[in-house]
């Protein structure tokens, strides 16, 4: 382990990068079933693969191979080190469009380097000795990392840490904590830190104000899960400093269960810094030929495992459009790499009645509204039954009073070419956080 190996030079980032690669080929070769397989079948032998150079003549691997037969993604660790032969634990994806969580596999040598990983974004994120974590993250049916790797992120900054536990995942789990009582433990214990999902932490700072909760400890807020654009970066923190510190403010990550920790923002539009490259080698490839594209043109993403025990992926497609970056921070002085500008799906746009939309634009005004809290976009037919049913939409809005929905639907058809039908419902219709992990912003019933 290099301490703070993000803020060393690029040309020692790029040397252990190298050196690890070249240790998970061997092992990817001798002990890896799906690659072992795979490799044999293309005629590839470990004397093709010298470097990192070559690694363009690796296939790219979907989400939907590795969630066939999750087992065949594991190492055969018989006869390497104790810390790899031990099974440590299985966190699972969030899920899959077959509906199944996928698991990863962690073995204790992994666990340890997912530490190390840890300590390295909250020292990017420049958390401090003195701060408290509000783990937001709830509990759910099947392990998962968001949850599980706050608190290891906290330990091994030797910093406090706190889990209401929000969510009701099980009629087995009797300790779920409503939205109340965790604005509640936050003030209670002082929290410096939120640390959840954007929908939900969102969700905690609308309430905090309602009640007039005691949030003058929050300076920071660490969101993931979900697209955070700069209209919601700025509700968030215009929300936190009415409730919480003058200068507080929003650190994005771009995270995935097949990493264990985040990359993550220094500041504010600073990119997403791999506080990892040991770990984690990125790509930015054009989606059709899979070939690597050049630093600041966006691509596909695509991770490579340099140093795990465990699950290991290679060129692994994350199903986001991004760009990287290597030049060095201006504003932390970091030399990991980075991505710039927030990674989107790749299947962001949709058409509604023969206009081509993103719906980020409508969440975007949306979130513009001071009267505007919760809210959902639906894309239907307009008879459900009817195959050929002209497409409409509709905005399902939790709105404050004063708020006008005249001038919402006219605001949407002006950006858009679509003029929807807004409806004002109940809060808990459009999310009800103790149901579900993140808010559905966008739901296309079509």
């Amino acid at each position: 382990m290099i301490p703070r190996l993000p803020f060393k030079s690029r040309d020692t980032i790029s040397a252990v990068q190298e050196e690890n690669f070249s240790r998970m080929m061997d092992l990817c070769f001798e002990r890896h079933p799906f690659y072992r397989a795979k490799f044999k079948a293309m005629g590839l032998s470990r004397g093709d693969i010298r470097s990192l150079e070559d690694i363009r003549l690796l296939p790219l691997v979907s989400k939907k191979e590795y969630a066939a037969k999750p087992s065949a993604f594991s190492l055969e660790t018989e006869g390497l080190e104790e810390e790899a032969t031990i099974h440590w634990d299985v966190m699972h994806t969030t899920g899959t469009s077959g509906g199944r969580p996928t698991p990863f596999v962690s073995t204790t040598y992994d666990f340890y380097n997912t530490l190390t990983a840890n300590q390295r974004a909250l020292e990017i994120r420049r958390v401090k000795g003195i701060d408290i974590v509000a783990n937001l993250c709830p509990m759910t049916l099947h392990p998962y990392g968001a949850y599980h790797r706050t608190i290891a992120a906290c330990n091994v900054m030797k910093i406090p840490v706190v889990s209401p536990l929000p969510g009701r995942p099980s009629d087995y789990f009797h300790w779920s904590a409503s939205l109340d009582e965790v604005v509640d433990t936050i003030a209670r214990t002082k929290a410096s830190i939120l640390w959840g999902v954007t929908s939900y932490v969102r969700r905690i700072l609308i309430r905090a104000e309602e009640v007039g909760a005691d949030f003058s400890a929050v300076r920071l807020a660490f969101v993931t899960g979900e697209a955070v654009s700069e209209e919601m970066r700025r509700d968030l923190t215009e929300r936190m400093r009415r409730t919480g510190q003058p200068d507080a403010w929003v650190s994005v990550s771009y995270a995935a269960t097949e990493m264990q920790v985040g990359t993550v923002e220094c500041c504010p539009g600073s990119g997403y810094h791999n506080p990892a490259p040991d770990h984690f080698y990125f790509e930015v490839v054009d989606p059709e030929s899979h070939k690597p594209l050049p630093a600041g043109q966006r691509g596909l993403s695509v991770l490579t495992h340099l140093d795990r025990r465990g699950t290991v992926l290679l060129r692994y497609s994350m199903g986001d459009f991004a760009a990287l970056t290597y030049e060095q921070c201006s504003h932390c002085g970091s030399w990991t790499d980075r991505f710039i500008g927030m990674p989107s799906r790749a299947d962001d746009l949709v058409k509604v009645k023969g206009m081509l939309i993103n719906p980020e634009v409508i969440t975007d005004l949306l979130l513009a509204d001071g009267k505007v809290g919760e809210f959902q976009i639906i894309i239907e037919r307009e008879n459900a039954d009817d195959f050929l049913s002209s497409d409409r939409m509709r905005l399902l809005l939790d709105l404050k009073l004063g708020a006008d929905r005249g001038a919402i639907a006219e605001s949407v058809r002006v950006a858009t070419g679509v003029r929807p039908i807004v409806e004002e419902v109940e809060r808990l219709q459009i999310f009800d956080p103790d149901r579900t992990l993140k808010a559905t912003r966008f739901k296309d019933l079509r």
